[in-house]
């Protein structure tokens, strides 16, 4: 169970830290322009 759950928090974290890089380039597009 813990193996599952590593993985399943990995996953979690990985589209987390897309999201994160998401908004950053999309904030970083609205800086640019401005």
């Amino acid at each position: 169970q813990n193996i599952e759950q590593e993985i399943s928090n990995d996953e979690v974290w990985n589209r987390f830290a897309l999201t994160i890089l998401a908004k950053f380039k999309s904030i970083e597009y609205l800086t640019s322009t401005f």
